[in-house]
């Protein structure tokens, strides 16, 4: 348990300052058509960081449905939670 504990630790320290970029499709208006699910932030974690986390462990605060730039809250562990940055833009 302590090992996994400080597997999550390390995770943790390597999101600390990192942005994802997320592409969607935008209206004139910068709207987003649809918006960004905690599906797709787990994938640009595993395809941008490496970092494979389940989609469940990821909250958004608020809904995504604007270019612009969010965060989003991982909750690694009991113990460990931490948040990452995420830009939306436009395809």
């Amino acid at each position: 348990e302590s090992k996994r504990l400080d597997e999550y630790k390390d995770m943790a320290a390597k999101l600390d300052g990192v942005t994802l970029k997320i592409g969607a499709q935008a209206g004139t208006s910068g709207k987003i058509f649809g918006s960004v699910t905690n599906v797709q932030i787990a994938n640009a974690l595993k395809e941008q960081a490496g970092i494979e986390i389940e989609r469940k462990k990821i909250v958004l605060e608020e809904e995504v449905k604007s270019i612009g730039t969010y965060s989003a809250k991982l909750n690694l562990h009991k113990d460990v939670q931490t948040s990452v940055a995420f830009e939306i833009i436009e395809e």
